[in-house]
């Protein structure tokens, strides 16, 4: 799965990103996505969090049963687009070289735009305790084996 990860969408994808990666999409990420395969491809590839400006609902369950974090920063999207689209260049899949830190206990983010970039700080949707629980456990199936233990 993590050599075919992401292959429908960028086939240069594979051999871009690389394992501890953190993948930033767009909008409504993994709407119709309604295998699990579409999350544990993402965990295969050895990538822990995807951050997009929004989720689809099925695919968001799926991460938070297989243990794929994933926070919502619409801004950072926006950031993306301004800083990467430029005209006549159609690359996908690009390294950045910004910085992500996501400090779950406050809900906040903070980004840094490069080295020596703009560093900007937004607060991002809670993620529950029960959540955080079964993400630190592997997954509902791990959470599930524990708690009938």
């Amino acid at each position: 799965m993590a050599e075919v990860c992401m292959e429908n969408y960028d086939t240069s994808f594979g051999s871009v990103a690389r394992a501890g990666d953190i993948l930033v999409a767009g909008f409504n990420f993994g709407c119709g996505s309604s295998r699990e395969q579409a999350a544990t491809s993402i965990l295969a590839k050895k990538i822990p969090l995807v951050v997009a400006g929004s989720f689809g609902n099925i695919f968001s369950r799926n991460s938070i049963n297989n243990a794929l974090m994933g926070v919502e920063v619409p801004r950072l999207v926006q950031r993306l687009r301004e800083t990467f689209n430029k005209e006549g260049e159609k690359a996908l899949t690009i390294r950045t070289g910004w910085k992500f830190v996501w400090d779950v206990r406050r809900s906040k983010v903070t980004i840094t735009e490069g080295e020596g970039g703009k560093e900007w700080n937004q607060k991002v949707g809670e993620l529950p305790p029960n959540v955080q629980e079964i993400i630190a456990r592997g997954g509902l199936e791990k959470w599930v084996k524990n708690e009938i233990s």
